[in-house]
């Protein structure tokens, strides 16, 4: 029975698609007469299946000796042409890992809490079919990712993401910040995007596979035979990294996910703990090429680098809760790009494994504040710890597991990329990068949970009821999985039974920066000090922060003028030249036509006349020649 789920885990993703199909049915009103409603319940049921059938497969891979063995050591595969013509095969490869198989649990278990959630959030929207249908598609497209082997098939999959950003950003379609908010982020995600697929494009025919295992297989002969670079490898390398950058909201390409916070909620929950991870995914499948490449490597490590400490920074200064936490996203993915620039898989998988659930478990808990209080102006937010305590201590326990505080489980990842950064080439540049976003990240959380939990009530929260327990319930399901991470990193091996897991050297540094952001943000935000807000000379800064650094303010006087100059210069060319010089000639022709018109006599013999003349001019010329 084990063998049968595992074997059949290629249908983990049809689930949810069926449920997204379903909700075609109510979206254009084929059916009426029951609301909306049933297609959220459709799609609930299709991904607690896909859920339960991923489940099941997880657990038979540890507890069949048999099938465990031959998944770890020779996973099964199974395969969908596609194209085969010409010597050119393009198919769905898929792979049926042990991190595939942890993967998924973790995107469907999630989904199923975020659909319970949903229902409490969106009780009174009519939007069920189009919101709900766009999430399984979500899921959809995440569990197909994590299970294709193909790098040509992660881009369309990846694609489809985007297209279901844009579907479900734009879920309140009748207000202005929503359509800009959906027409951002797809247009930002398509830059990165084009440059991937032309990275596709230009692999294939020097590796000769799109399979992920046979470009790792490729590069290890190139590295055992001694072989140099083809060339212009580094520039396709370049490019395949470009479509992870954004996807994971990485500088230059980072706008979009605070662009994208105009959507419902729940959809938040999902787009800022799992799908961005979809192109951290494709990133790490590709480490084996990008190991080949210290160019690619240094890209990496400075994009990274350079978003974890600019997002923590503007993170500081935002005013919105949702802007907020999703530069927190594009803050950890930074560290996440650091780590595979330095050649450290194994401490990337780790950040990666650590990160989803409690990012997850904040924004639930910050959406039922921001449900219940009609706003998620953190100023007009405060002195919610007497009133809602439950959701208090779920937000304090996802910030705990994502600061360098053991005994959670992002202390050990943290912990793993700080050594990592000490033993590079420049230590103490980038572990000091580590300690001080550490630092950020862990004021910037705390920060957010003294304006909303701390001080004294507001106007907005002097009354502020309890939301269903259709939002209650999930969040605290998750709070119990997030504490039994450390375990849980324990059960599967990751770490060693310990008195703290994952404990070693630069640990007591990494917990001096924690205490230092953490403590700094509380005394300042927990009873609301005067200096928590800058004096009056000093508050361009906190505006210039909460404004992004202005960077949407350079794109346009940079980027966009310049694709407005290009255009107005081609609408120039093509009035004024094309379309004159076809005018033109045209206008010529029509003149000498006329002029021509003119010598039509109707006699017949000055016709006669005039052949016997150019018959005879013709000949002179010939016998020139």
């Amino acid at each position: 029975m084990g063998l049968t789920w595992l074997g059949s885990v290629w249908l983990v993703p049809l689930y949810p698609l069926v449920g997204s199909a379903f909700s075609l049915l109510w979206s254009p009103g084929l059916i009426k007469r029951s609301g909306p409603r049933p297609a959220g319940y459709i799609n609930l049921l299709m991904v607690s299946l896909s859920c339960a059938h991923s489940l099941l497969a997880l657990i038979s891979l540890h507890n069949n000796s048999a099938a465990g063995a031959s998944a770890i050591y020779a996973p099964p595969t199974f395969a969908w042409t596609w194209i085969n013509t010409a010597g050119l095969r393009v198919g769905f490869d898929g792979l049926i890992s042990e991190p595939a198989l942890i993967a998924m649990t973790v995107i469907t278990g999630l989904h199923v809490l975020v659909q319970i959630y949903s229902i409490g959030y969106m009780e009174m929207d009519w939007g069920w079919p189009r919101f709900f249908g766009a999430l399984s598609f979500f899921e959809s497209g995440l569990c197909g990712l994590v299970l294709t082997d193909s790098v040509f098939f992660s881009y369309v999959l990846l694609e489809l993401l985007t297209i279901g950003t844009y579907v479900i950003v734009g879920t309140w379609y009748n207000q202005s910040l929503v359509v800009k908010g959906a027409r951002d982020a797809f247009l930002t995600k398509r830059i990165g995007d084009i440059v991937l697929l032309a990275g596709v494009i230009a692999l294939l025919p020097l590796t000769g596979t799109w399979n992920f295992h046979g470009l790792q297989g490729w590069a290890a002969d190139l590295v055992n035979n001694g072989q140099p670079l083809p060339p212009d490898f580094e520039l396709i390398l370049l490019a395949l990294i470009a479509g992870p950058m954004g996807k994971c909201a990485q500088i230059p390409l980072h706008l979009w996910l605070d662009e994208a916070m105009e959507s419902p909620l729940p959809s938040t929950v999902l787009r800022n703990s799992v799908v961005v991870i979809g192109g951290a995914w494709v990133l790490l499948r590709l480490e084996p090429l990008i190991e080949l490449s210290p160019l690619a490597q240094g890209v990496l490590v400075v994009v990274g680098g350079t978003t974890a400490l600019v997002a923590a920074l503007i993170a500081l200064g935002q005013i919105c809760v949702k802007r907020a936490m999703s530069f927190l996203v594009s803050s950890w993915l930074g560290l996440l790009f650091v780590a595979v620039g330095l050649g450290g898989i194994n401490v990337a998988d780790h950040l990666m494994l650590v990160y989803p659930l409690p990012m997850a478990l904040m924004l639930m808990a910050v959406g039922t504040v921001v449900f219940s209080n009609v706003t998620q102006d953190l100023t007009q937010l405060g002195g919610l710890w007497n009133k809602r305590p439950l959701v208090g201590i779920a937000f304090l326990a996802g910030a705990f597991g994502l600061m360098a505080l053991p005994p959670f489980g992002g202390f050990s990842a943290l912990r793993e990329l700080l050594e990592l950064a000490f033993s590079s080439k420049i230590p103490w540049v980038l572990g000091g990068l580590v300690l001080v976003t550490n630092a950020l990240l862990s004021a910037s959380m705390m920060r957010v949970f003294g304006l909303i939990w701390g001080g004294v009530p507001k106007p907005f929260t002097t009354r502020s009821p309890e939301v269903l327990w259709l939002m209650v319930l999930p969040t605290m399901l998750l709070l119990g999985l997030v504490l039994h991470i450390p375990h849980l990193l324990i059960h599967v091996g990751v770490y060693k039974l310990s008195p703290i897991p994952g404990w070693g050297p630069f640990g007591w540094a990494l917990v001096g920066s924690t205490l230092l952001g953490a403590g700094s943000s509380l005394w300042f935000y927990l009873r609301p000090h005067p200096l928590a807000e800058l004096p009056s000379g000093l508050g361009g800064v906190q505006h210039w922060l909460a404004e992004d650094m202005h960077t949407e303010a350079f794109y346009h006087r940079t980027v966009v003028a310049l694709v407005v100059g290009l255009a107005r210069f081609s609408a120039w060319s093509d009035k004024a030249l094309v379309d004159g010089f076809s005018s033109g000639t045209g206008g010529a022709a029509m003149a000498g036509a006329r002029k021509l018109s003119l010598t039509t006599s109707g006699n017949s013999q000055a016709y006669a006349l005039s052949l016997v003349l150019g018959v005879l001019v013709m000949s002179a010329w010939l016998l020139a020649r």
